[in-house]
Order: C-alpha cells, then sequence, then structure tokens
C-alpha cells in the first residue's frame, strides 16, 4: 500500500506532464481531504496516515486516468475517471471528469456526469454551459434551448454579455443549420432582441440566404441605429449579394461611429480594394499610414494597391520601407523583384528572387530565376535549377509548374525536341494535366506533328469544353496549316464568344477570313487586334492581307511597326522576305 511519500517519489518522472489542476486534485484526494481546501492545509501527519480504502480505489483511478490521457487513450481516461466520479463524492473529482468527457467527445457520459454533478451542488451557469456543449454534439435542439434559457436570462432579463458569449459557443460546437434553428426559435421567444437578431442574420449570410440576412439586419438598425457591429455585418452582407456601393457606405458608416479603430478602418480599406474603388481605398491606407508608420500589414497594402493601381514608384517606396524595418517578408521580397522584372532589370531581379526563401511565393519566385537565367542566355544554368527545384517539390501541381517553366525554356531556346520528350515525360506522370497537354500541342505543331497538336488539344477540349486558349490554338492550326477552313472557323468563333476581345483570338479569326477569301472581313479583324496589341505576329498578319489586296504603302507601315516591336520575329521576317523580294 503507497503512503503519500512513497507516491510522491514514484509521481516525480511525470509530474510535470500532469495539469496543476489535475494533481492537486490527485493530492487532495490522497489526503483525504475536499479540493475546495487548500492544499497549504493538509499537514504532514495526516498524510502520513493510511488513506481509507475507498480512496484508495478513487486515487487509482485518477491516476489510472490521467496517465491515459497523457498517452492520448482518452476513452480509457474517461472510464477510469467516470469510476472515480461514481466512488467518491467530491465535486472536483465530478467536475473533471465531466471535462475529460466532453474533450474525448463522449457526450452521453458528460450528461451522467453532469446530472451526478449537479447532485453534488454545481455552479449553476458552468453547468448549463456543459451540458449545453454536449446537447449541440448530440443536435438535440430542445435540451440545448432548456440550457440555453439558464444562461441567457440572469436577475430576471436577458444579459447581453450571455448572447455574445452564445454567439462564440454556437460559431465552435455547432453546425450552420443546427445554429439556425436554435436561433429562429431565440428570436421567437426573445422578439426584437438586436443581438441575437444579428447573430441569426449572420448564419443567414453563411448558407448564402443574403436576402433573409439582409432583411434581419435592417431590422436590427431600425431597433438600435446606433449599433456599429451591425453596419460591418450589413456591409459583408451586401458584398454577399453583389452590392458593393452599398456595402462600403454601411461600412463607412461604422467607420463614422468608431473613427479611432484601427483595425475597424483597416477592414473598410480591405473592403473598398475589393469594392475594386481603389481611389478611396488607397486615401484610407494613406491615413492609416499616418496613424501607424511602422505597421508592416499597412505597408504591404499599399504597395500592393500601388501595383495593383500601376503606381510602380510608390509600390518601390511603400515595400522598401518594409525592408527597412529589418524585415525578412518573402512578400515584400518577390513583388521587389516582380517590379525590377517589369523595368527589365533582370540581374536585380534575381537578387530579390534569391531572397525568397520560403512560403506561398518561393516557388514561383524560384521559377523565375530560372527563367530570367535562360532569358540573359544562361540556358542550362536555368534548366538545372529547375531540375534541382523538381527534386524538392513533392505536391503533383508544383511539379507541374515546373515541367511547364522547363518546356517554355527549351521552346524559347528553339529545343523543341527536347521540349516534346520532357512533355511526353510529364505526361506519363499527369495524363490529363490541360496545361501540358495543351503546351504539348504548341509544341507538337513546330515540329510538324499536326495530328499529335491536334489530338491534344481536342483531349483538352474534352476535358474543357470552354477552353478558349485551346479552342483558338486548334482553330489557329487548322486555318494556317490545313485546308480545314470551316471547322478552323467554329472553333475560333466560340473562342471568339468565350473571350471577345483578346487579341489572339482576333488575329486568328483574320487569318481564318484571310483563307476563306474574304479580306475585308479578314482586315477588319485583323486590325481590331492589331489597335488591341501592336504584336509582331499580328503585324505580319494584318501586313500580308493589306498587301495582297493591293494596299502596299499600308502594309510596309504595318511591317515597320511590327520590326519596331520585335526585329527578330522569325513569321514577321519570313512575310516581308516573301512579299518584297
Amino acid at each position: 500500500m503507497w503512503s503519500f511519500i512513497i507516491v510522491m517519489k514514484r509521481l516525480e518522472p511525470v509530474k510535470k506532464i500532469l495539469s496543476v489542476p489535475s494533481l492537486v486534485l490527485i493530492l487532495s484526494v490522497m489526503a483525504g481531504c475536499s479540493t475546495s481546501a487548500k492544499l497549504e492545509s493538509v499537514k504532514d501527519d495526516d498524510v502520513a496516515q493510511k488513506p481509507p480504502s475507498l480512496e484508495k480505489d478513487v486515487l487509482f483511478s485518477l491516476l489510472a486516468g490521467e496517465f491515459a490521457g497523457v498517452r492520448g487513450q482518452l476513452d480509457k481516461s474517461v472510464e477510469y475517471y467516470n469510476r472515480a466520479a461514481r466512488q467518491t463524492n467530491d465535486l472536483g473529482v465530478v467536475r473533471r471528469a465531466a471535462h475529460i468527457a466532453l474533450y474525448a467527445g463522449r457526450y452521453d457520459d458528460v450528461l451522467v456526469m453532469a446530472d451526478r454533478w449537479q447532485s453534488l451542488g454545481a455552479d449553476k451557469l458552468e453547468l448549463a454551459r456543459l451540458k449545453l456543449l454536449a446537447y449541440l454534439h448530440l443536435d438535440n435542439v430542445k435540451a440545448a434551448l432548456e440550457e440555453i434559457d439558464k444562461l441567457l436570462i440572469q436577475d430576471g432579463k436577458l444579459n447581453e454579455i450571455a448572447v455574445v458569449s452564445l454567439g462564440h459557443i454556437l460559431s465552435r460546437e455547432a453546425g450552420d443549420e443546427t445554429a439556425l434553428e436554435i436561433l429562429k426559435a431565440l428570436n421567437q421567444q426573445y422578439p426584437e432582441q438586436p443581438r441575437l437578431l444579428m447573430i441569426q442574420a449572420g448564419y443567414e449570410a453563411n448558407l448564402n440566404d443574403f436576402e433573409s440576412a439582409l432583411i434581419l439586419m435592417n431590422k436590427v438598425l431600425t431597433l438600435e441605429p446606433n449599433l456599429s457591429d451591425a453596419y460591418q455585418i450589413k456591409a459583408q452582407i451586401l458584398m454577399g449579394l453583389g452590392k458593393q456601393q452599398q456595402a462600403t457606405e454601411a461600412m463607412s458608416k461604422a467607420v463614422d461611429m468608431r473613427p479611432e479603430d484601427y483595425r475597424l478602418r483597416l477592414r473598410y480599406a480591405r473592403l473598398l480594394i475589393q469594392a475594386k474603388q481603389f481611389e478611396r481605398a488607397w486615401a484610407e491606407f494613406i491615413q492609416l499610414d499616418m496613424d501607424q508608420p511602422d505597421n508592416e500589414s499597412i505597408l504591404l497594402s499599399l504597395g500592393l494597391l500601388a501595383i495593383e493601381t500601376e503606381k510602380k514608384q510608390q509600390a518601390i517606396k511603400y515595400l522598401q520601407r518594409i525592408v527597412d524595418l529589418n524585415s525578412r517578408n518573402p512578400q515584400v521580397f518577390y513583388y521587389l523583384g516582380r517590379i525590377r522584372q517589369s523595368d527589365g532589370d533582370k540581374a536585380a531581379a534575381i537578387k530579390l528572387y534569391e531572397q525568397v526563401v520560403e512560403g506561398e511565393f518561393s516557388l514561383d519566385a524560384n521559377i523565375r530565376i530560372s527563367s530570367l537565367l535562360a532569358d540573359m542566355g544562361k540556358v542550362d544554368a536555368g534548366l538545372d535549377k529547375l531540375k534541382a527545384l523538381l527534386a524538392k517539390v513533392s505536391n503533383t501541381h508544383g511539379q507541374v509548374r515546373i515541367y511547364l517553366a522547363q518546356g517554355e525554356v527549351l521552346r524559347n531556346a528553339n529545343r523543341q525536341k527536347e521540349a516534346m520528350a520532357l512533355y511526353n515525360r510529364a505526361l506519363k506522370k499527369s495524363p490529363d494535366n490541360t496545361d501540358l497537354l495543351y503546351a504539348r500541342a504548341l509544341t507538337a505543331e513546330k515540329l510538324n506533328m499536326l495530328e499529335r497538336a491536334e489530338a491534344d488539344l481536342l483531349k483538352v477540349l474534352s476535358n474543357e469544353p470552354d477552353n478558349a486558349n485551346a479552342l483558338n490554338a486548334l482553330g489557329y492550326t487548322l486555318a494556317d496549316r490545313t485546308q480545314r477552313y470551316e471547322e478552323a472557323k467554329n472553333y475560333i468563333l466560340k473562342a471568339a464568344q468565350l473571350v471577345p476581345d483578346d487579341p489572339a483570338i482576333l488575329d486568328s479569326l483574320g487569318w481564318v477570313y484571310y483563307r476563306l477569301g474574304e479580306f475585308q472581313t479578314a482586315i477588319k479583324w485583323l486590325r481590331k487586334a492589331f489597335a488591341q496589341l501592336e504584336d509582331a505576329e499580328i503585324a505580319a498578319h494584318l501586313g500580308e492581307v493589306l498587301w495582297v489586296s493591293g494596299q502596299h504603302k499600308e502594309a510596309q507601315k504595318i511591317w515597320q511597326r511590327g520590326l519596331d516591336v520585335n526585329n527578330q520575329h522569325s513569321v514577321l521576317l519570313k512575310t516581308i522576305k516573301r512579299y518584297k523580294q
């Protein structure tokens, strides 16, 4: 039989893993005192005595329950604690048994222990919360409502703090539909209570019933027009309805009521971005920056907003301020790299991308480094980096991105056969990946493997019938490399319906009408394409149609504009040579 001193010695190795409340509880039972007594009141003479037989059994169950819990054997822990709770009238033991059963998801056991706890004089509010949690998980709405009544009604009236607490409980412990059923019942029982109505509106919105949610929020604001939280929720609901202007107006009212609330102003500024009201968002973020000049989140938002609104120098300014704060935020270096890359400063972009060593932007940064190396003439170095990167990436999505990047480097270097071999290997691992199929089709066309190109594009369209790029590529290939002009036109027209103003599709449309001998229609579409994008290949096509239509001077002007864009473009050079030799 263990004395107190012996037990303490045996507990020594595991004392640190027992929680303080459970250790106090065990020591209290061993000492033969209630857990309501202070631990310091246990005297040496008391603990040296042999505890009664019943308490010895309780002690064993408590220790076994604790050790089972430490090992993750929750069901065993519940069984041991239930046994201890049945063997003693100690309130602390019964209370802990109930909470362990709750943690283990043994909700029927929670209710059994709750009844025993109640019989021993439990705190009524704590007991009601415990039983509510069990009933929510058991989907017993009627019983849950009875416990909610005990929590909400305090001193004969509805307690608003308890209402807010209920909202938190429902969000954590109940499914949306169960919570909504409870809230509807409560709002019938306690009509015209703004906080309860507001919580119900949130759940209506969660279930995409935005119209019902909006009716509830309008009622809330009629009852309590100065409730700033209500305007925030109303704004979110209006965004769900696609009413962006009204949403920002509602959030603006909330800000007017709490102008010093930094987090609220930040949410408002972000809502303005979501609503694409960029200038208003810019003004809000500028004000936030004035109030908190070293706030990295605000500076990053300003930097990204500046990029979105094409304020390049402003973007650099705010992103660099983050760097000056000694921040190592990889997102900052990534976007600074993007800016330098767009400026054509490849070496500077690479240095910045090299700072993106982790996080969601790391893969893209490394792919961009490889592409930039290839653009600088270091094709093999770029490919080696991608090969090393592939060995580190285990997820399929990331691997596909790397294969596509490798293929693009090879195609740009006119190493089409190597690109084809690469796509073949990649498609063995991901045979239905439409991006890989599309890339292989483009390469096959360059290698005069027209059947392969057509088969891959048709497979893409079987999986994605509305893939405008695949429709356009197939239509253009048929128009340019075969005499199946009507078939080609149908594919391109469908692509044009999906993406009406895409210059590549407009170019294909003009080209197929040229092949059909409809020169004026061809010129119309090619002019529109060239107006959208002054591209060397579009210039080659438009110039050719103008030339064969007898408009030689204009054709030469268009070709020259194409050369100004890219004087090395093979299609443009071949076209000019063919007609001006």
